[in-house]
């Protein structure tokens, strides 16, 4: 007799990213638009005891076409073997790469801003490739533990330019999980290292043009009052035969001010927050006077269960003395069905 296993448990949902700014840079005559940055639809299927599936769909401006595409973002396996269904998962397909997927949830406000590593293209957020992840603790109660191999492209372009793959190591800590009042704190880190997605050909050594960085991020959360983060990462890039490698750095540190816990008895101030975001980034760090700094400040309104709201003010400057300071203001709205 054949039994036939349906899918007995699927969830659709889905995320809308959305703004409006206001170019306030001198000379810019407070240009403004409303814009929609993301939409992502997400279907998640378990098919089994130890089989599911998730399937994401990002609706995007992509550069040369004049209104929103949508492409694949993730569209992956995963399978909890039964002899480690609670120890192990493995990942198979189209899938978030593990360390900005987690940096992402330190930060807490990928509808406003990407964290430094994707949004500076150290890495990108979603590859082809194979993972595992392992627990520590029950129900990764200290944290988790993975290793991957990847292509090395991206979900935005998934052509592999050459045979080498890239392995990435990922490692995150729940550090203070038995302590209630700092329970919600984070450690995370990744080494991830390869080969740059380029065309090696028959007279080009493929470790002349390898790729290697190394991230930590971490948060440090009171009793969900106050939280401070920081997001570092190091890159190091091949240029070819007989040139030096390209050195690049972005760092982040950011906090939270949640004023529900200055004045619990006042319903408004209980869905509000204060943020704040500095983005150090150097393209070269041989060269002198090439970096910029990224300063968002703002508050965050979280009226009902899947809105938010926010109000920022953005400005980035240059140690280059030619090129002027440009700031904005900005609203982001986050809606998550």
């Amino acid at each position: 007799m054949t039994t036939t296993t349906r899918a007995s448990d699927t969830k659709v949902g889905g995320r809308l990213y959305t703004d409006w700014r206001m170019d306030l840079t001198d000379g810019a005559d407070n240009a403004n638009s409303f814009n929609v940055t993301r939409t992502y639809v997400d279907v998640k299927s378990k098919i089994s005891g130890q089989v599911s599936v998730r399937f994401t769909l990002d609706l995007r401006k992509i550069n040369g076409f004049e209104g929103y595409n949508t492409i694949v973002k993730y569209g992956y396996l995963a399978w909890r073997p039964d002899f480690v269904k609670d120890h192990a998962q493995l990942r198979f397909g189209l899938q978030p790469t593990p360390y900005i997927d987690q940096a992402n949830k330190l930060w807490g406000r990928r509808y406003l801003a990407k964290t430094p590593s994707d949004k500076y293209k150290f890495l990108t957020s979603s590859d082809l490739g194979a993972d595992v992840y392992i627990a520590l603790g029950e129900k990764s109660k200290y944290g988790t533990v993975g290793i991957g191999v990847f292509n090395g492209t991206s979900y935005t372009d998934v052509t592999d330019k050459n045979k080498q793959k890239d392995i990435s190591t990922y490692l995150q800590l729940n550090p203070f999980v038995n302590t209630p009042d700092l329970s919600r704190s984070q450690l995370v880190a990744q080494y991830y290292f390869g080969t740059q997605n380029v065309t090696i050909d028959s007279t080009m050594d493929a470790g002349d043009y390898d790729r290697q960085l190394a991230s930590v991020s971490g948060l440090l959360d009171y009793r969900h009052t106050v939280a401070a983060g920081f997001d570092l990462n190091f890159l190091s890039l091949g240029q070819g035969m007989g040139v030096p490698d390209l050195s690049k750095t972005a760092h982040s540190f950011f906090g939270t001010l949640y004023l529900s816990g200055l004045a619990p008895d006042q319903v408004v101030l209980n869905t509000m927050n204060l943020f704040g975001r500095v983005d150090l980034i150097d393209p070269n760090t041989d060269v002198a006077n090439d970096g910029s700094t990224l300063v968002i400040v703002g508050a965050e309104c979280n009226m009902v269960k899947g809105f938010k709201m926010a109000v920022n003010y953005r400005s980035l400057s240059f140690e280059d003395s030619t090129k002027n300071t440009k700031s904005y203001l900005y609203v982001n709205w986050l809606v998550k069905i």
